[in-house]
């Protein structure tokens, strides 16, 4: 019988089609370990939106079997890794769409870049090697992958109905101001971009492992949620999510000397980052909003924080 861990469980229960992913599950893995010929490991705890677990192939290579809720941002997955052919990302071994399933190169000792704890620098600048990595594989003509434009366009549609749905009546303040100037730059970023490529998405450092030891020991992104366009859009999460930066006495500055630096590595212009965080922190506090998500862990106070602090910093850098 398939274990399914509580977390899982608990964020694809009730969500479009996830009671029934959740019933088919078993026989998806079935499916995958005859498919592929593989033995099967218990599923690891972490995840929302995938089920996975350790597995070796007939040949005794170490993978990891991946069986994705189906949702739009998984659905482009196995695509953006065959294009990064494991340049900066993790091996793609197989796939199969139908059944959302991919087979991985297992990444070993596995551990992640949050897990790791370098200091907030160090881990931009692992985070950026990375992005360097993969923006320098072409992808191929008439590849599948979502427009930026398209999108950030609609995710400011998004945004734009859950400001008036709830300026004025939520439990926290909401200043309107920053909400609307980060649905603007959703909606103008992607026109005017100077370097365009597959951005990953979802480069946050829970996506990074590492690889093999020693001399041979590399880090990893995992679970993009690719996208083609501006690639200023993708170094948010990771600058966002390392080391306690709020605690800084200005946070914008820590904010600054981060985004410089990864600036530095990748050749992004370090204002159109911090305004892409910008406008990425709204949307992303109007969605903990939406789920009525007001405080705490993940709440839209905490997220509308750093959006502002991103709004600061975007301003000592130069933004428009």
């Amino acid at each position: 019988m398939t274990s399914v861990p509580g977390g899982l469980r608990r964020s694809v229960a009730g969500a479009e089609g996830g009671d029934a992913w959740l019933q088919a599950l078993p026989d998806l893995v079935v499916r995958a370990v005859e498919r592929w010929q593989l033995v099967l490991g218990p599923p690891f705890e972490d995840g929302m939106a995938a089920w996975t677990a350790p597995v070796r192939t007939s040949t005794g290579v170490a993978a990891v079997l991946k069986i994705s809720y189906p949702h739009l941002e998984a659905r482009y997955e196995a695509a953006a890794l065959r294009a990064w052919a494991g340049s900066g990302a993790v091996r793609i071994l197989d796939a199969h769409a139908g059944d959302w399933a991919l087979l991985l190169a297992r990444c070993t000792p596995g551990g992640s870049l949050r897990e790791a704890r370098p200091d907030g620098l160090e881990q931009v600048r692992i985070g950026a090697e990375l992005m360097q990595r993969m923006a320098a594989r072409e992808v191929p003509a008439g590849a599948p992958f979502p427009a930026l434009e398209r999108v950030a366009a609609g995710l400011a549609d998004l945004a734009s109905e859950r400001i008036e749905r709830f300026v004025g009546s939520a439990p926290i303040p909401l200043d309107r101001g920053l909400l609307e100037h980060g649905v603007d730059l959703l909606r103008t970023l992607p026109l005017d971009a100077p370097r365009v490529g597959l951005a990953h998405g979802d480069l946050n450092p829970g996506n990074i492992l590492r690889d093999g030891s020693g001399g041979a020991a590399r880090w990893v992104a995992i679970d993009p949620k690719a996208v083609f366009g501006d690639l200023a859009w993708d170094p948010w999460p990771l600058i966002t999510q390392v080391g306690d930066w709020t605690a800084a006495v200005t946070p914008a500055v820590e904010l600054v000397a981060r985004t410089r630096l990864l600036a530095d590595l990748t050749g992004l212009d370090p204002a159109r980052v911090a305004a892409w965080s910008t406008a990425r922190g709204v949307e992303s506090a109007l969605w903990a909003a939406s789920r009525g998500w007001w405080t705490g862990f993940r709440g839209a106070d905490g997220d509308l924080a750093r959006a502002r602090a991103w709004a600061n910093a975007a301003t000592m850098l130069g933004a428009g």
